[in-house]
């Protein structure tokens, strides 16, 4: 496996990842009585070095592109240092994903999946994870992300 930071970027100024070469996945974690704790994973597909600092944006969407936002962004966990990811390295952000929707009484809809806007990013993609939610805008937020960190499987 490569190594998700590069150790050094020199003198050159490494831009900002994009959305274009970025996968972005959900991976594992765990599950408590308050909810789930899993990695946003953002892998390198690009052929450049790029970086990334701090918390991603992401809210939940009813569907892929011409979905509608359903209910709060995520509550994002401020404190972060930039990570320079090399082709083909992960950085991942822990995200919690509440389980009060599923105890409360709101009206629920189920999520299709998450938008999420790398940080400093105007562009989203869409990445698919079948939630059950609170369709009020004003419940929650029911879930919180955390800074990207070097490596695949940070969980807040």
């Amino acid at each position: 496996m490569k190594p998700s930071i590069h150790p050094s970027a020199g003198d050159k100024p490494v831009p900002l990842c994009t959305v274009g070469q970025l996968h972005i996945t959900v991976g594992g974690g765990n599950a408590d009585m308050q909810g789930a704790h899993r990695s946003l994973r953002f892998t390198n597909i690009g052929d450049k070095t790029c970086k990334l600092t701090g918390a991603p944006g992401v809210s939940y969407r009813s569907a892929g592109r011409g979905g509608h936002q359903i209910g709060l962004p995520a509550h994002r966990i401020i404190g972060h240092q930039p990570i320079v990811l090399i082709p083909n390295a992960i950085g991942s952000a822990g995200i919690f994903i509440s389980s009060a929707p599923r105890k409360s009484g709101c009206a629920k809809v189920t999520a299709r999946g998450i938008r999420v806007y790398p940080p400093d990013s105007y562009k989203a993609a869409f990445v698919p994870m079948p939630e059950v939610v609170c369709a009020s805008a004003t419940s929650g937020p029911y879930l919180k992300v955390g800074p990207i960190l070097p490596g695949p499987n940070h969980t807040v």
